[in-house]
């Protein structure tokens, strides 16, 4: 499970995606921490909220995060979600039903991790 989460315990604003306190963390140093979990992932497993997020900031990011963007454009991905019908996000795989059946199955595959990111509510 990856989540960035500030002391006074709240994962996010007000609104969905406010999360203007990750600008307080973010640096090379997260950066480099970031990396070296990606490389150690098989998977980013989602809810359907955070893959939204995650699937129109990723998919467009450039300049300084480009190199982080690679990594989560190329990495397959697990959705979980009862109200998607599809996925439009670079090696997204939609999971309706049987989630835990599922996601056991595909990590019997891989002998790497699986992230969690976000996904709260997951």
């Amino acid at each position: 499970m990856w989540n960035v989460i500030p002391l006074d315990g709240y994962f996010e604003g007000e609104k969905n995606w406010d999360l203007s306190f990750h600008e307080t963390v973010w640096g090379s140093e997260m950066e480099s921490f970031s990396l070296e979990q990606l490389n150690s992932a098989s998977y980013l497993v989602f809810g359907r909220v955070t893959y939204e997020g995650m699937a129109a900031y990723w998919k467009t990011a450039e300049g300084a995060e480009k190199e982080v963007a690679d990594f989560m454009n190329s990495l397959p991905k697990i959705v979980c979600s009862r109200t998607l019908n599809s996925t439009d996000w670079n090696n997204s795989i939609l999971i309706k039903e049987n989630v835990a059946n599922e996601i056991a199955t595909l990590k019997a595959k891989s002998n790497k991790d699986m992230h969690v990111f976000g996904s709260a509510n997951l």
